[in-house]
């Protein structure tokens, strides 16, 4: 295979996971925002009761265990539900 065609199918390769990536992170700012009702940045028990999986997660996802899942501590989950781990309180 020629290095130019070999260069090009790389680039696609990291362009199309770049894509993928951006698209999985916005769907997970969706979601969150979905959820976030008084759209304060923050998921609270009563917010979170509205999706099963978060709200039966809600003590593995609060990291912090400040009694609220920011979006950070909600994309961290997604990623790791992704990724097809289970969570601590499976």
């Amino acid at each position: 295979m020629k290095t130019s065609t070999l260069v090009k199918l790389l680039g696609f390769s990291v362009i199309t996971m770049l894509s993928a990536a951006t698209y999985a992170a916005d769907m997970n700012t969706v979601q969150f925002e979905s959820l976030d009702q008084n759209q304060d940045g923050q998921l609270t028990a009563e917010e979170a009761a509205r999706d099963a999986t978060v709200s039966e997660n809600w003590t593995t996802i609060d990291k912090d265990a400040n009694g609220a899942i920011d979006q950070a501590e909600f994309s961290a989950f997604e990623s790791m539900m992704d990724k097809g781990d289970k969570p601590a309180s499976e």
